[in-house]
């Protein structure tokens, strides 16, 4: 099972900086940095809120999908790392694109 930190304190599945999402789906196709990435799982609690209880009793994530073709990571469209290092592009990200792969590493 891979480890997702998550510092996107604004995020449903984040429980102690750590990921709950069962899968993670990466972004940003084509990045040439970590801020043209993105967690398209990101859920924002505030937009969510009906959903935060249903977060919170996630257990692992079991996949991480990427999108990213220039990750050096992507590995048929699956994450090849089993840590991975999700943040905010600012304080309090309100939407996917306001997060970043910390992980990105280009080829």
């Amino acid at each position: 099972m891979p480890k997702i930190h998550c510092g996107v304190d604004t995020c449903s599945y984040n429980q102690d900086k750590v990921c709950r999402a069962s899968i993670i789906n990466v972004g940003g196709k084509g990045s040439t940095d970590n801020e043209s990435t993105c967690c398209g799982s990101f859920l924002n609690r505030l937009g969510y809120s009906n959903l935060a209880q249903y977060t919170e009793n996630r257990g692992d994530t079991d996949a991480i999908l990427c999108k990213v073709d220039t990750c050096i990571h992507n590995s048929s469209e699956h994450c090849s790392l089993n840590e991975l290092q999700i943040g905010p592009s600012k304080e309090e990200a309100e939407i996917y694109t306001e997060t970043d792969c910390l992980s990105f590493e280009r080829r």
